[in-house]
């Protein structure tokens, strides 16, 4: 661990912050125990988030963002929403999780999977999809769940990956007949693990560390991954621009790409890929190691442009018409 002693005198910090509430918590406890920086988060999606520190532009409220999505951190870089830092320890997690200019830095991966309750394939007698295409089958009719991509960073890199698996003119046509078999869009990428794993719904759209963290804790549920490809993200840390706790931000990012700090992840049902090499996977994470993913364009994804032009398609083609 880095020194903090530049940050000493640095006594608190507001966070903003993407993973459960739990992890969070053992997050910011693992934190303060190293640092002595009383710490205060607020637990948000990845819309959310984006458009809290949107709309506190004039007067921030928080000085860093925590475990959200790359696509979301370029979109705040492009909009002059972050300050550059690279953090101390950086140079042990590669250069490609890593953004150039210092205006984010990667902590952990994960990529789209898709959970099946057991017992809902058992009763239907029926095989856990492998593929998109078989999400769009009569016989997951109004058994699929997913964060909406309006405000979930799950459902917009799920929304990203179909257009870049696809191309647009086939990704929309597949995102109206997968449309139809959708029970619900959840407010947060989270949403779906509760209903998935007590069989409410029967597949549910997620990262594989929200299906694997349900696995864990014994739900009936069976991770497949789409034979097409998936897409994936790169959760981040950064600071925020204007942040009105700057040394005590530093010193969170510092802390934030340690070894230890990345497996207090895991060490809290948050199952990922770290990005510092010295960090060690855990052993559920394993068997996804050699996941087929797409060479997923965040560049495309991150950009305000993008964003704006696919969800508000996205909301008016394929939620418009939902009762």
């Amino acid at each position: 661990m880095p020194s903090l002693s530049a940050q000493a005198q640095a006594k608190k910090l507001t966070a903003y912050m993407g993973p459960p509430e739990p992890t969070c918590a053992a997050l910011v406890k693992d934190f303060e125990q190293k640092s002595g920086v009383a710490t205060t988060f607020l637990r948000l999606s990845a819309g959310e988030a984006v458009n809290r520190i949107r709309a506190e532009r004039a007067r921030p409220q928080a000085s860093v963002l925590y475990g959200i999505g790359l696509p979301s951190m370029m979109t705040l870089k492009s909009e002059g929403l972050l300050q550059p830092y690279k953090p101390k320890g950086v140079e042990d997690i590669p250069a490609k999780y890593v953004d150039p200019e210092g205006y984010w830095t990667g902590i952990d991966v994960d990529f789209i999977g898709i959970a099946s309750n057991k017992t809902f394939l058992k009763e239907k007698g029926l095989k856990a999809p492998t593929s998109w295409e078989d999400l769009t089958k009569p016989e997951f009719a109004g058994q699929i769940c997913i964060g909406s991509p309006a405000t979930s960073g799950t459902g917009y890199v799920f929304l990203a990956t179909i257009l870049q698996v696809m191309g647009e003119e086939k990704g929309w046509d597949w995102l109206k007949r997968f449309n139809a078999n959708v029970s619900q869009y959840t407010r947060s990428g989270i949403g779906p693990t509760q209903l998935v794993g007590r069989g409410e719904v029967g597949v549910g759209i997620l990262f594989a560390h929200d299906i694997l963290g349900s696995m864990h804790k014994g739900f009936p549920l069976e991770m497949t991954l789409p034979s097409e490809g998936t897409g994936y993200d790169l959760f981040c840390a950064v600071m925020l621009k204007d942040a009105p706790e700057p040394e005590a931000a530093k010193a969170f990012l510092d802390w934030a790409v340690t070894p230890a700090s990345q497996e207090t992840l895991a060490a809290s049902d948050y199952f990922d890929v770290p990005t510092n090499k010295n960090a060690k996977v855990h052993d559920l994470v394993k068997p996804f190691a050699n996941a087929k993913l797409i060479d997923f364009d965040f560049a495309w994804a991150g950009a305000s442009a993008t964003r704006q032009k696919i969800i508000t398609r996205f909301q008016n083609e394929i939620l418009a018409g939902r009762k």
